[in-house]
């Protein structure tokens, strides 16, 4: 073959194999030979992929070419028969000719490859220097080996490429919702070389796999360029490399790699990286990337990640150790971002009265390396700072750290002390932070009684805000203390915060409210209950049943007080009987035990008309009211009669004979407004329509 044809790749496959490792790990002559597939099922066609492991089966594979049969498994077409084989390959596959190649080299780097390694002469060029750098990989392997293995990564790079080499094929006459099985094997005319190179595999033809989105892609600003990582091993059944896109406004996206982003070696990481020069400080770029599959499609584009690279210093020292060693002197340490010192040119040292400043250069020019400097001229009160200075002429300053050689002002008292405790008995405590710069932390303190001197809980004084205990929920106290000290790095204490008070968590069930009264109203009941009096009752709980289904309660009604005790059922049914009871709960989440059931009948007809009309006459000289009513009262087994004032509601008042037509009320208070209702209960167990009338008194 003309290798002139075929020198604009010689620069490609350099960049491959000098800075990407081997290409493939390469078999000894004495290995098995192996035939691995892949297969896509596409619309219009199964797509088929196979390899060999070893150069002496490559060459036999070009040598011989391969033989596809196939047989129908399962079909859902009335003219196919199941088991049926057809030879897809009636002439086996081979390399075509080399004149075929031609026109695809020209156009396809991965086609001038392999054309290059099957049929090429040999891999030197004409030209002296890239000869002299080829001879490098040359001499790395035979060149038997490198004819295998840049064939092998050239048909894994482009589909069409295995098909002109005869290791790929694509079957184009299928069925829908048919299942094949397909064998490849060797066209040897050795019956041991075929039997070292066989492989079947099943598809059907109904399952179409979209490829997947590109999960795991990071990008960061490293060492002065982008690095870009994703995840590679888990794809490499749907990919074996990646295009990486670049944008400068987020939507419009420019491939950058030249050649694809591939794997040539096992690592011992699951991901792949890529490093890309900056091109513009300060900008915000945007990457994506696209897997390529072992079919020449492209998959669905990653998530967009965003990134600015910065020459400016974006983080400042921090100083982590002062050494006082003696009245004059000290030790300052500080430590520096890593992936931010290489734009560090210098530090300074810098010291002040206050923690404002101004602040004053002590020492200059400290090396890019340094981590340490010592000062020895302290006074009362010193305020440091450790300077760095960027290579873009910036600047960034530490915090202050403060150092007192004589210190004996204690912090200022802790505030903000507030906590929960659970019912297992787990107390959690936090506070507002102090803003000494010279606090070592805080002290925590509990007390059983208000009389009782408070114990220190912690060995070491605790850094943070806040402080995790656990009481004992038993004891016969009902309360526990709180309270906290700041201490400085000279254990001057501070006065103890404001003592924090808490519930210690009862574990005993409070008791059970208790219903006091009930009506059965116009398609209503209407329920009255005595509330727990227990403690620090948080909410009421009001559940219902069928009488015939006990185990089955349904809650109809929640309070969020404990000073609620009425609620009107509106969902109930003519002819039922029901059961009612009750649950208190604690702000510990306690429950009470179920109060005693109410169990009520509705009527056969939930009302019924009798009571006409409702009457009240005022008499203040005799003390009384005068209550009268009129209807039809017959078959009437009892009257109810109903009182209520401006500040509770109706409750049941008196039980009258089911003949009475009037009720004197002589139990009033002057100036109270009341209302009265009547209600009759018939022998079948059906109420009337409810009649009432409000009267001051």
């Amino acid at each position: 073959m003309n290798i002139r044809l075929f020198q604009h790749i010689i620069p490609f496959l350099l960049s491959v194999t000098l800075h990407s490792g081997p290409i493939l790990a390469q078999s000894t002559e004495n290995d098995q030979w192996q035939l691995a597939i892949k297969h896509r099922v596409k619309d219009d066609g199964i797509c088929i992929r196979w390899a060999v492991n070893t150069v002496e089966a490559w060459q036999a594979g070009v040598q011989y070419g391969f033989i596809i049969e196939r047989t129908l498994i399962n079909s859902t077409s009335s003219n196919t028969k199941n088991n049926e084989k057809l030879l897809l390959t009636p002439t086996p596959l081979k390399p075509k000719p080399e004149q075929e190649w031609q026109s695809a080299a020209m156009n396809n780097d991965m086609a001038a490859v392999a054309a290059q390694a099957i049929y090429g002469d040999t891999f030197s060029v004409n030209n002296q220097e890239e000869e002299s750098r080829f001879m490098q990989v040359i001499n790395m392997a035979s060149e038997r080996e490198q004819r295998f293995g840049f064939s092998l990564y050239a048909m894994d790079r482009d589909f069409s490429t295995a098909q002109l080499a005869g290791f790929g094929f694509v079957d184009k006459d299928i069925e829908a919702g048919a299942t094949y099985l397909y064998h490849i094997k060797l066209a040897s005319p050795t019956q041991d070389d075929s039997q070292k190179l066989e492989y079947g595999f099943v598809a059907h033809t109904d399952e179409i796999e979209e490829l997947p989105k590109p999960r795991d892609f990071v990008v960061y600003y490293y060492n002065d360029a982008f690095l870009l990582i994703w995840e590679y091993d888990s794809y490499l059944p749907y990919y074996n490399s990646y295009d990486i896109e670049r944008s400068e406004n987020g939507q419009d996206f420019t491939k950058i790699n030249k050649v694809p982003i591939t794997k040539l070696a096992s690592t011992d990481v699951s991901g792949i990286s890529y490093t890309d020069s900056i091109p513009v400080y300060d900008k915000k770029f945007w990457y994506r990337i696209k897997g390529h599959s072992y079919f020449n499609d492209v998959g669905p584009v990653s998530d967009t990640m965003s990134v600015t690279a910065y020459k400016q210093l974006l983080v400042a020292p921090e100083i982590t150790q002062k050494d006082i060693i003696s009245d004059k002197e000290v030790k300052l340490r500080w430590s520096f971002a890593k992936d931010e010192a290489w734009k560090v040119t210098n530090f300074d040292l810098l010291r002040a009265d206050d923690a404002i400043g101004p602040y004053t250069t002590v020492q200059s020019n400290l090396s890019q390396n340094a981590r340490e400097a010592y000062y020895n001229k302290l006074t009362e009160s010193n305020y440091f700072r450790v300077r760095a200075k960027g290579i873009a002429g910036d600047v960034q300053d530490s915090s202050p750290v403060l150092i007192q050689p004589i210190d004996s002002i204690p912090p200022a008292q802790p505030r903000g002390l507030k906590g929960t405790v659970d019912t297992l008995g787990i107390v959690k405590i936090s506070w507002e932070p102090n803003t000494e710069l010279d606090l070592k932390g805080y002290d925590v303190f509990r007390s059983n009684t208000k009389n009782q001197e408070f114990t220190r809980l912690n060995k070491n004084q605790i850094t943070g805000q806040s402080y995790t205990d656990t009481i004992n929920i038993k004891s016969f106290n009902k309360e526990v203390l709180y309270r906290i000290q700041a201490v400085d790095n000279r254990y001057n204490a501070s006065i103890p915060s404001d003592t924090l008070v808490m519930k210690r968590p009862n574990r005993a069930a409070p008791l059970s409210p208790l219903f006091s009264d009930y009506r059965i109203a116009q398609d209503s009941v209407h329920l009255h209950w005595l509330p727990s009096t227990s403690e620090n009752i948080q909410k009421q709980m009001l559940f219902r049943s069928f009488i015939d289904q006990p185990e089955n309660w349904e809650k109809i009604f929640e309070t969020e007080t404990n000073n609620l005790s009425t609620f009107i059922d509106l969902n109930i049914e003519a002819d039922t009987k029901y059961a009612y009871t009750l649950i208190a709960v604690n702000e510990f989440g306690i429950e009470s035990n179920p109060s005693p059931p109410l169990g009520l009948v509705t009527g056969k007809e939930l009302t019924r008309e009798s009571i006409k009309g409702i009457y009240a006459q005022v008499n203040r000289e005799l003390h009384l009211i005068d209550i009268s009513w009129r209807g039809d009262l017959t078959n009437v087994s009892e009257l109810r009669l109903y009182r209520k004032t401006e500040t509770s509601p109706f409750r049941l008042y008196e039980t009258l004979a089911p003949d009475s037509k009037k009720y004197t009320d002589t139990r009033l208070q002057v100036g109270t407004s009341y209302g009265y209702a009547i209600q009759a209960i018939f022998n079948d167990g059906t109420i009337s329509t409810w009649e009432e009338i409000m009267v001051t008194y």
